[in-house]
């Protein structure tokens, strides 16, 4: 029996969970989750570090399960090392985060939240670190029962109760997906492997193998909160605390899009034909275009800080979809190879990035919340003054998001940009793509801007009272993303050599690596190669900055404070606020020009295919009403017997034998 750290890490971290788990004190469980979490950042990185350089995979035997083809083994190659190590680090900052802002959850209990965050942190490390399917959906199920529990963690709130049955209705029917496949390939294979069934995926025929793909799409995108699977994302980051928001956001989707990297790029492009990861790529290319579209306008109408960020997020990962699709199709195109190797690296670039600053934003905007008690936009403002650092950490995630230089948001988008327009020199529907994405990067910048000018800039509002100041502990987790962001910013070319071990794609293919941080695209078609060089541009804009101060400093204009006037009269400043509903307002005009609104007469004939459209009437809301009823029933056998819980155990530990006994037979 070996063991590896990463092993270690996961034992580590289940002990944490049971540690703290009695513990009353919000300070001192959140000080003890933050060690045990910690330490196993470490340990994941000891051993993800190891594989990415090396580029070789480590194994940690712990048991097997030979009559099923089966067995519990770590095993950490360059992709699961690399996820691995973004899940450690994100999460212990969130971990870190969470010291202060769960404090005003006096009425919940620490021990449970906290133990619930570390089996969450482990279950989703188990997920990338294990190579086979069977314990692949244990840690993936697992990982979705803990996240459901902690969205619902305050239980004296309705909307979070209701967000998430709709989070666990949802995964667990796309998860019931991933279990038929992982079935049908074993009862194939005879075994749960990943390389044997990535063998029973190349023997199959087309059909077939694409209703698997199929299933495994389902599963992962609605993991990854791509449109319209992610319908749960706007309701779900809001309603959980803004320490799980971060996570979820930042990795627990990112989990989803690992899944379809392993299926997609190191399985389908390796057994499946030319035609296949054709259609495939462009199937995922569009559905991430539509995601990134549909996340990014919405989010300009949004007012509500989380929900905006959730929105976001959804738009984000459709970028991180369309890169991926364009590596995928032309995988198997002879003369393609650089276009392919080039959108598999932004992809990836952009699943580090997002995670970065999407899970930075979403402790931002709990930071606002925790100063405020209100996540209205309409009703903030004048928070720079307040809370300075955090506004400073809230605007650099706002430029990343935006993609704006020199942050690590344009470094990624920059990529992806090149690989859309490159894929549409060769297949013209990728142009499109590239289009939209121009357009949806208008959009973030709106909303971006939405964000931030009305939280942190102008004068605070009546309406939101004296804030309260952030913990300290906050404030460092955001500070520290916020440095990352500019660190992978200016050194990108370092981070895509990384990006491309992990991937197994050879950036020199794509990238003509210049000095430090520099990079420079190869010319596809005879064109001009592009080049970004952050370090270049933040001279220059280092150079400006002092100039302009020097301006600033020599002049005899001082600034002053003075009342509003308007038309001669003098206003309140809240009569003349530019508050957040009215940042969306020109873009609604903008287009309302070329959609003008047109009164149309209901048609009676209609409401059978409206009714049918509703999914939450005729599907969601009757699953949940039959869930609640259920467990009502099974409430009513927790009497506080134990003679009674023992025969609950026996019955169900039969159940399962004979379940296991069913399908071996």
């Amino acid at each position: 029996m070996s063991y590896t750290n990463i092993a270690s890490a996961l034992v580590l971290l289940v002990l944490g969970a049971l540690v703290v788990i009695r513990m009353r004190s919000w300070i001192i469980a959140g000080w003890t989750t933050a060690f045990f979490v910690g330490v196993s950042a470490v340990l994941v990185w000891s051993d993800g570090i190891k594989v990415l350089v090396s580029g070789k995979t480590l194994h940690g035997f712990i048991f097997s399960l030979p009559r099923f083809g089966s067995g519990l083994e770590i095993t950490i190659d360059p992709l699961g090392g690399a996820f691995a190590m973004l899940v450690a680090a994100v999460s212990f900052m969130a971990a870190i985060y969470s010291i202060g802002y769960m404090t005003h959850y006096r009425r919940e209990s620490p021990g449970r939240f906290y133990s619930l965050l570390q089996l969450f942190i482990a279950s989703m490390i188990g997920v990338v670190s294990v190579a086979d399917w069977l314990f692949f959906i244990v840690f993936w199920e697992l990982m979705t029962l803990v996240s459901y529990f902690l969205v619902t963690f305050e239980r004296s709130d309705p909307q979070a109760m209701r967000a998430g049955f709709k989070y666990f209705i949802m995964t667990h029917v796309a998860t019931a997906g991933l279990l038929v496949t992982a079935i049908y390939l074993w009862r194939l294979t005879g075994s749960f492997g990943f390389e044997d069934h990535q063998a029973g995926l190349g023997g199959m025929i087309i059909g077939v193998r694409s209703l698997l793909l199929a299933l495994y799409f389902v599963a992962f995108a609605t993991k990854a909160g791509v449109f319209p699977l992610g319908d749960w994302v706007p309701d779900v980051y809001p309603a959980a605390p803004s320490a799980i928001s971060a996570v979820l956001s930042g990795v627990t989707s990112k989990v989803g899009v690992y899944g379809l990297l392993r299926i997609f790029w190191l399985n389908l492009t390796h057994v499946g034909t030319s035609g296949e990861v054709m259609t495939w790529g462009s199937i995922i290319a569009f559905l991430g275009m539509l995601s990134a579209f549909v996340g990014g306008v919405t989010a300009m109408k949004v007012d509500d800080a989380k929900r905006l960020l959730a929105l976001s997020s959804m738009s984000q990962v459709g970028y991180i979809l369309l890169a991926l699709g364009i590596g995928i199709a032309f995988s198997k195109t002879p003369g393609m190879e650089s276009v392919a190797l080039l959108g598999i690296l932004a992809s990836g670039f952009h699943i580090l990035n997002d995670a970065i600053y999407k899970s930075l934003l979403f402790m931002n905007a709990g930071s606002v919340y925790y100063a405020t008690g209100t996540r209205d936009l309409n009703r903030l403002g004048g928070l720079w003054g307040v809370m300075p650092y955090v506004a400073v950490a809230g605007l650099v995630g706002v430029l990343s998001l935006a993609g704006l230089p020199p942050t690590n948001g344009f470094a990624s988008k920059w990529v992806i940009y090149q690989a859309a327009v490159s894929g549409g020199l060769k297949f013209a529907p990728f142009l499109v793509v590239a289009v939209v994405a121009f357009f949806v990067s208008l959009s973030t910048l709106a909303y971006s801007l939405k964000y931030f000018n009305t939280a942190f800039l102008g004068k605070p509002t009546s309406e939101q009272g004296p804030p309260v100041r952030v913990p300290v502990a906050m404030a460092v987790s955001q500070c520290l993303l916020a440095l990352v962001c500019l660190v992978v910013g200016l050194v990108p070319a370092l981070v895509i050599r990384t990006v491309g071990v992990a991937l197994g794609a050879s950036s020199t293919q794509a990238f003509d690596m210049g000095w430090i941080g520099a990079l420079h695209t190869l010319p596809v078609g005879g064109g001009i190669p592009a080049s970004w060089s952050p370090l270049s541009l933040l001279v220059v804009l280092l150079v400006a900055l002092v100039i302009a101060q020097l301006i600033r400093k020599s002049s005899a204009v001082h600034t002053r404070a003075v009342p509003s006037w308007y038309c001669g009269e003098e206003h309140s400043d809240d009569e003349v606020r530019y508050r957040a509903h009215g940042f969306y307002l020109p873009f609604n005009l903008a287009f309302g020009k070329v959609y003008p609104h047109i009164p149309v007469p209901r048609l009676p004939s209609l409401r059978g295919v409206l009714s049918a459209l509703n999914f939450d009437g005729w599907l969601y809301n009757p699953i949940l009403r039959l869930g609640g009823r259920l467990t009502d029933k099974v409430s009513r056998s927790h009497v506080g017997i134990p003679q009674l819980y023992m025969i609950w155990q026996v019955a169900g530990m039969i159940l399962v034998l004979a379940l296991l006994f069913v399908l071996v037979k």
